[in-house]
């Protein structure tokens, strides 16, 4: 009975001493992981938002989901129809739906 006591307790502190070193174990590629994610997150904090009423095709064109053609289409939906009014008009341009909507978001502004 004791020997199933001590086995148990053995077995119960191991799993918690491993799961407090599985972190340091896998600092190696979590870690790049991570760094990756900070260094997006940085620069979405860094980055000037770009006014989609303003922009130029090359400035359209920098923002990550945006090609040159996109932004052409921005730049002429804007000349026929006025400045955008809300962001959620962007969806009106040929080739920008949803997705494409939610990914440049962080990114623009009217």
């Amino acid at each position: 009975m004791l020997r199933k006591i001590t086995y148990r307790l053995t077995l119960v502190a191991s799993l918690l001493l491993l799961s407090t070193l599985m972190p340091a174990i896998g600092a190696d590629k979590s870690d790049m992981h991570s760094n990756d994610k900070n260094k997006a997150l940085q620069s979405e904090i860094q980055v000037e938002k770009t006014n989609i009423n303003q922009a130029t095709n090359k400035e359209l064109a920098a923002i990550k989901g945006i090609g040159t053609k996109k932004a052409q289409a921005i730049i002429d939906y804007r000349e026929e129809n006025g400045d955008f009014m809300d962001l959620n008009q962007l969806m009106k341009v040929k080739g920008i739906g949803q997705g494409t909507l939610k990914k440049i978001t962080p990114y623009i502004t009217l």
